[in-house]
């Protein structure tokens, strides 16, 4: 192929044309081309195989003989293990690519498919929306463009522990899904990664201390709420209604599209319930009518094409707070719109309905074998049920004088409120024989 000897600048100047091999170096060798350019390359075969590997370096003296013979060396000690270094290079590459960012889309893929955990389900159209906020607000900042092979659990720890500074149980979360992430990529489930170990496995270690939200509105704050948000907004109005009206979720209710009223029924979709399950809410005179709108969304962006931003909504929530307080006279405890579910459900027994009506009405599911075995919907229940809190929460509104301003439909019944009936004390006068009968008081 070529002669051999023991390569040194004065041995490669007087190469013309050919090859030469390095004596001191096996599989290295030089070439000279007619346009006058030499070129490093390495062809050795590997040991114990018939293979054979051929690779080039580059040209001299850009690429010195020392810095030659280091490259061809490494690549010998690869060769005589019986390693194909092209094996090896390509690993190095995937390992390159195969930053957080990617896996992350790998990872988002098994679990739309339900292939992320042990369970095998598909996971809730809510359950990935949360993954992909978690991700997009917390992780891809920091380590999207790291290779994941190089994040440790310092760096997570780190990241946990500094969001915790600012949202404790955002930090909680965060730390749940880091763990169940890099569990998925360091698991037979996530062959595609192979991570070696699971940085993330002690990051639930760092969680820190949650209580249980038991605030509810009281039928005082009830009024002040609804003499605040009647300086709001039609918009802000509307949602903030609907939200004490319906006890759903705030994000069923400003994601609302307005073609799920049907008729007097706002039917809450699979995909956008929490538990993927349909809900049917009945709305009233003063729901359809907060319902109605010229649009495709209930409550359309000025910006663009798709519902109001949730940020508006939280500066609305703290305006009507503030307002709230100064009608109390006291500073009113923070709330949130969540709080609005709470206090209906927290309501459900003053006005008689039973248990399973109640979770029904905030669209949870049955438990155990009720679970399977029991596919009554308590549909007309829930129905009454809405109804009744609907003209429960009108009852209050005329009371404190703002119906008209938040758009209550005319009230046609007794001018005797349910509200009345709670607050006055019954009075126990005897009648005499020849006394009237009193007329009967007709709750709405």
């Amino acid at each position: 192929m070529g002669r051999r000897q023991t390569l040194t600048p004065a041995a490669i100047d007087s190469l013309t044309t050919g090859k030469l091999a390095d004596l001191v170096t096996p599989g290295l060798w030089i070439e000279a081309r007619p346009n006058d350019k030499k070129t490093w390359f390495y062809r050795r075969r590997i040991l114990g195989c018939g293979t054979i590997i051929k690779k080039t370096l580059g040209l001299f003296p850009a690429n010195t003989i020392a810095a030659a013979r280091t490259w061809a060396a490494a690549l010998n000690q690869q060769i005589e293990a019986g390693v194909d270094p092209r094996e090896v290079e390509r690993s190095a590459q995937d390992r390159a690519k195969m930053t957080v960012k990617f896996a992350h889309a790998l990872y988002m893929e098994a679990v739309r498919e339900g292939r992320a955990s042990r369970a095998k389900r598909r996971n809730k159209p809510r359950t990935i929306a949360d993954k992909l906020a978690i991700y997009d607000r917390d992780i891809a900042p920091k380590f999207g463009g790291k290779v994941i092979y190089d994040i440790t659990e310092r760096d997570l720890t780190k990241l946990v522990l500094a969001k915790g500074k600012v949202a404790r149980i955002r930090a909680n979360r965060l730390a749940t899904e880091l763990k169940v992430f890099f569990g998925w990529a360091s698991s037979l489930r996530g062959t595609e990664i192979a991570l070696p170990d699971n940085p993330a496995a002690r990051l639930t270690d760092l969680k820190f201390a949650e209580e249980a939200r038991t605030r509810k509105f009281s039928l005082d704050e009830i009024g002040w709420f609804l003499r605040a948000i009647a300086l709001e907004s039609r918009t802000y109005q509307r949602g903030m209604l609907l939200w004490l009206l319906t006890a759903a979720r705030i994000s069923e209710v400003t994601k609302a599209r307005s073609d799920e009223l049907h008729v007097d029924t706002w039917v809450i979709p699979e995909g956008r319930a929490k538990n993927s399950r349909v809900h049917r809410i009945a709305l009233g005179p003063w729901g359809q009518s907060l319902f109605r709108i010229n649009s495709e969304w209930l409550f359309p962006s000025s910006r663009i094409d798709g519902p109001q931003a949730l940020c508006g909504w939280y500066k609305a929530r703290n305006r009507v707070l503030n307002r709230m307080s100064q009608y109390a006279g006291r500073p009113i405890e923070r709330w949130t719109p969540h709080d609005m579910r709470r206090t209906a459900r927290s309501n459900t027994k003053r006005l008689k309905v039973d248990f399973e009506t109640a979770e029904a009405m905030l669209n949870h599911a049955k438990q155990g074998l009720e679970r399977i075995y029991d596919g009554y919907e308590l549909e007309d229940e829930k129905r009454e049920w809405f109804l009744k809190w609907e003209a429960e929460i009108a009852s209050i509104a005329r009371q404190v004088g703002v119906a008209e301003a938040l758009g209550l439909p005319e009230h046609r019944s007794s001018s005797v409120t349910p509200v009345q009936l709670l607050w006055q004390p019954r009075r126990h006068a005897t009648r005499g024989r020849g006394s009237p009968p009193r007329r009967a008081r007709r709750r709405v």
